[in-house]
């Protein structure tokens, strides 16, 4: 059902959406992996759409506290209704803040997005990012992906020279052919910047 849902959403929406199939489980795996997730971290799923990653992550790390955004109220109804013992926000990730509260979440450890980067502004790229980095851990890792036939759009050039300026370091994985269509998998850590981490200490 969660399936036919997105594939709806794909049509309302394309921009927002930013694919019109699902993620793989290949790629839910990838992202999972790459994100490093350990047993006390806070994870945040961006963009969740179908819920292929939030599945990879709650069979996996079924104790840690997981919040999910999707904008999408029809693809958020069916989050919740199929992850209970994720928080599911149906909300831009600009509202973190509120969500945050709303939650009582003050720290966030690992981030894995599902989101379209390649299919936005620069301005809306770093709104998002800019949200997350106050409430990043010293430690924090993000996880993002980009499909392969992408790479010769100028955004996700953008986004790779916007998390090299918000993070330590930002490396990319092998790309994982089996997911449709291809896609490779971005990998940031270590905020920096004088707001990195400031939610935490407030």
């Amino acid at each position: 059902m969660s399936t036919l849902l997105f594939l709806r959403d794909v049509v309302r929406s394309p921009i927002q959406m930013g694919a019109v199939v699902p993620s793989s489980r290949h790629l839910a795996r990838a992202m999972v992996d790459e994100a490093r997730i350990g047993p006390d971290d806070v994870v945040v799923e961006l963009g969740a759409g179908s819920g292929a990653f939030t599945k990879e992550i709650v069979e996996r790390h079924p104790s840690n506290p997981l919040l999910v955004f999707e904008l999408s109220a029809t693809l958020a109804e069916s989050l919740v209704a199929n992850f209970p013992s994720a928080k599911v926000a149906a909300a831009p990730v600009e509202e973190l803040p509120a969500i945050a509260r709303r939650f009582g979440i003050s720290r966030i450890d690992r981030v894995v997005s599902g989101l379209p980067w390649a299919l936005w502004s620069e301005e809306r790229q770093a709104a998002i990012l800019d949200a997350l980095i106050p409430y990043l851990s010293p430690d924090a890792r993000l996880v993002t992906f980009h499909y392969v036939h992408s790479r010769a759009l100028g955004r996700v050039a953008t986004m790779r020279r916007l998390l090299l300026e918000r993070f330590s370091h930002v490396t990319n994985s092998d790309a994982v052919w089996a997911n449709v269509p291809p896609a490779y998998v971005h990998i940031a850590e270590g905020p920096k910047g004088p707001r990195a981490g400031s939610a935490i200490e407030s």
